[in-house]
Parts: structure tokens; C-alpha cells; sequence
């Protein structure tokens, strides 16, 4: 798991919203994943998120120096019913790819949540056998959840994922900073990656989050849309990179990147 961490800092460019959300999330240029992999090989990334579709094509050994990180399972947004997103892709396929690491999506609170919970325990026993890091995405989710921003649901997420053998866990922040420090306690020896989530209309606040969540213990980001939707893709990449890597104030780097 070190090769996913910089000085003990992660910093993750997503990009395995094509399955779940479908061509609304992109344009005519971030819609090509060669885009993501030329902006994840120009700035300081730890680790890129690919589904295995995009990494067998896209992603070459020699060509980015940046670890792969192997999306397993996903869902459509056809399908409205309790949530449910079962493997799709196996560890032997991502280790085919040369993955540092493979990820899955839990939702605790899911009818069907215990599927869910077999599938990424077997997932952890056989990356561990070859190597590689297991990520969870802890999503709380479904007729069990009334709340998934709240703290405490979102720290029984970062548990079970913690519980299931997780050596990474990814889950939303609510913006409670005395709650987090709660989240991450209850994530145990799992590192805590906060996630980025849909495109914030002011990239100064995103900044500003990122910030927070480093400075109350999150070992680091994985943010996606907020990248590769902006209007300056590779500046907003830069500034993030600087607040993960050089500890930079989210004003300080905002205006050497993004202030027009």
C-alpha cells in the first residue's frame, strides 16, 4: 500500500462515474479516458481509479508511472431499487493489469447488504494473497439509512469497511469537523480517503474542505468530477496537489492556479 501514498498522503484522480452516472457526467473531452490518464501523468497523483474497461485500453505500464487503482463492481442509474453493486471485474483481471490496488463499493443499510459483504471479503482475502491493497467505498445506503450524512452512520460505514479487512477507506465528509475525528476512530489501521463527490460550484470551498479533512487526520482525497469538469482541469489538479502534498493554504494555492 506505501506505492498508493506519498510521505504518507494520497491523492486520487477518479474516474469510475461512466458506469454509474452514464455519459451526463462528461463532455467532449473528459469523455475520452486518455484525457484522464495525460492529467493524472501531469500532476502529482498518487494512484488513478479506473474501471477495468478504461485501464485494460488506456492505462500501459511505461506510459504513466502513476499506480492503478481496478474499480470491481458497479451499478447503473437505471435501476432505482434498493441498492445493490456486485463484482464485475476479478482481483486476477486487475492483477493481469499491473493494479497497485482494487476498490469496491459497500452500502451498509442495503437489503441486500450482505452480498455485498461476502463478495468484498473474498475480494481482501485474494488481493492481500497477490500484494495488492483493498479499497472500500463506504457508502451507507438504502431502506436501512435515513440519513447517510450523518456522522455516525458515516462512521459505521468506515467500520464495517475497517471490520470486512479494508486497507483504505472511502467515504463522503458532512462537513462535521468535531464528528470526523469520530469517522476516522472508528475506521481503525484502515487509511481514510475523503471523497470528492459531484462538482462543487465554488472550487475555493472544495479547496477549502480538502484542507480541513487533512488537517483533522484523512490520510487523503480521491476526488474526481471536481478535476476533470473544471474549467482549468490541470490548475485545479495542481492546487489540490499542493494543500495534499505541501500542507499550502486552499487561498494561497487557489490564486497561484485558478483566480482569473
Amino acid at each position: 500500500m506505501k506505492d498508493l501514498l506519498k510521505k504518507g498522503k494520497a491523492l486520487f484522480l477518479a474516474y469510475d462515474q461512466g458506469f454509474e452516472h452514464g455519459p451526463r457526467d462528461f463532455n467532449l473531452t473528459n469523455a475520452d479516458p486518455q484525457f484522464i490518464v495525460d492529467l493524472a501523468n501531469s500532476t502529482d497523483f498518487t494512484g488513478v481509479i479506473l474501471l477495468p474497461g478504461s485501464a485494460e485500453k488506456y492505462y500501459h505500464s511505461g506510459t504513466t508511472d502513476k499506480p492503478l487503482i481496478v474499480k470491481l463492481n458497479s451499478k447503473t442509474s437505471f435501476n432505482h431499487a434498493e441498492p445493490i453493486s456486485t463484482q464485475h471485474c476479478s482481483v486476477r483481471r486487475a492483477a493481469k493489469m499491473n493494479a497497485t490496488a482494487v476498490g469496491y463499493t459497500l452500502y451498509p443499510g442495503s437489503l441486500r447488504e450482505q452480498e455485498m459483504y461476502r463478495e468484498f471479503g473474498k475480494i481482501v482475502e485474494e488481493a492481500h494473497e497477490v500484494g495488492m491493497a483493498a479499497i472500500a467505498w463506504a457508502y451507507p445506503r438504502g431502506s436501512g439509512v435515513q440519513d447517510d450524512l450523518d456522522t455516525d452512520t458515516i462512521a459505521y460505514g468506515a467500520r464495517i469497511a475497517a471490520e470486512l479487512g479494508a486497507d483504505m477507506v472511502k467515504l463522503k465528509y458532512n462537513e462535521d469537523a468535531e464528528g470526523f475525528k469520530w469517522v476516522i476512530k472508528n475506521a481503525c489501521k484502515a487509511k481514510v480517503l475523503v471523497s470528492g463527490g459531484k462538482k462543487k460550484s465554488d472550487s475555493l470551498k472544495e479547496l477549502e474542505i480538502a484542507k480541513e479533512v487533512l488537517d483533522l487526520g484523512a490520510t487523503g482525497i480521491a476526488i474526481g468530477r471536481n478535476v476533470w469538469q473544471s474549467d482549468n482541469p490541470k490548475g485545479f489538479a495542481k492546487a489540490i496537489a499542493d494543500i495534499v502534498h505541501k500542507n499550502k493554504k486552499a487561498q494561497d494555492v487557489y490564486d497561484k492556479y485558478l483566480k482569473q
